[in-house]
């Protein structure tokens, strides 16, 4: 029986120590872990550019009041030793993620770091929903965005819902969620052709975000190759617990934030309702993901001709069923009949009738 993490302090300060001296070794040194040549500034030392004992230093600063907490927490939701050192040998072994080891993470380390079979490994069998909302995994969180690993332009959107995260997280376990499932699905995402140039080149991603013609004009080939042709996000996304997720009420504040001064604020000002009524007239995800690219040409189109696109054109199920704004779908009511009650709220975006 593996020794409860809460009750070996010993085994705790010789993992600590295991790990600071693999850091610190030679072959870390040789392998390009670190930076050689020393700070010449403070902001020097600040952007990473210090010798080893600095950034080494600076890294252990800035999670070490986290490091316990989560180690415990960890422990508390069901977390083994085995697990732990585990999980932390494929991390230490793996190069993609070294930048986060060394206090220099941007999105294609973070992206590394989610795709690596160490996560499954560290969170098998743990209770997930309760880690998150443990002060350690919040700590590192806040400490991981405020490493500024987002481009310029979004990093102020995602300061500004990172306290909402390990709610929503949590909220997606208590409503029956699934840990492989969900890295099954991201990891799709975080290998798909057309994602990784953006993760690559953070540039890309904040030129193609801040410009609306141009992110409209990618959204239907992305949606297609992320969503309808890719299994493994599609199977998560309609089995998803979507509106268990919403009622809990943490998503409706991440809704306004990202849509505020945009022509969608009032879907994120509404969305408990929007899919609320959606779900409880009998509609489906299936429904919902078959039309969405529809809904992302008629977008697209002049607002005269968007009634048309949407009452006339038809999405497609990946199993090949049509589904049409009007029309019932397996037995269930149309697409809309579920948004009916709100056709003021969508005509706020699309020209509906």
């Amino acid at each position: 029986m593996s020794t409860p993490l809460r009750h070996n302090n010993r085994y705790l300060a010789t993992l600590a120590l295991a790990v600071i001296a693999l850091l610190l070794s030679p072959t870390a040194c040789r392998a390009g872990w670190w930076p050689t040549v020393r700070a010449k500034s403070p902001t020097a030392f600040m952007k990473n550019e210090a010798g080893v004992s600095g950034i080494l230093g600076l890294v252990l600063h800035q999670i070490s009041p986290y490091l316990l907490p989560v180690l415990y927490d960890y422990d508390g939701a069901g977390g083994k030793q085995e697990q732990l050192t585990g999980a932390a040998s494929l991390l230490l072994s793996d190069p993609a993620v070294r930048p986060i080891l060394a206090g220099n993470a941007d999105l294609e380390s973070v992206s590394a770091l989610l795709r690596s079979p160490a996560i499954g490994v560290l969170l098998d069998g743990v209770n997930v929903g309760q880690l998150v909302l443990g002060t350690g995994f919040k700590g590192m969180l806040s400490t991981l965005i405020d490493s500024e690993i987002a481009p310029p332009a979004l990093q102020p959107l995602l300061e500004q819902i990172a306290p909402y995260i390990p709610y929503i997280i949590s909220n997606y376990y208590s409503c029956g969620g699934e840990t492989n499932a969900f890295l099954d699905a991201i990891n799709s995402v975080l290998t798909n052709p057309l994602v990784e140039p953006f993760l690559n080149d953070p540039s890309a991603l904040q030129s193609t975000a801040s410009d609306p013609a141009l992110l409209a004009a990618a959204l239907p080939a992305l949606y297609a190759s992320v969503v309808t042709d890719n299994p493994q996000m599609y199977n998560w996304l309609v089995t998803l617990p979507n509106q268990c997720i919403v009622d809990q009420g943490y998503i409706q504040p991440v809704a306004v934030i990202l849509t505020e001064g945009t022509m969608f604020e009032t879907i994120g000002e509404n969305l408990p309702k929007l899919v609320d009524e959606y779900y409880n007239t009998g509609c489906t995800t299936a429904q919902f993901l078959a039309f969405v690219p529809v809904f992302l040409e008629a977008f697209n189109l002049p607002t005269a001709e968007q009634t048309n696109a949407i009452f006339q054109k038809f999405g497609t199920t990946p199993s090949g069923e049509q589904v049409r704004f009007t029309q019932p779908f397996n037995g269930g009511p149309s697409i809309l009949q579920c948004v009916t009650p709100n056709l003021a709220i969508l005509t706020s975006v699309f020209a509906i009738g």
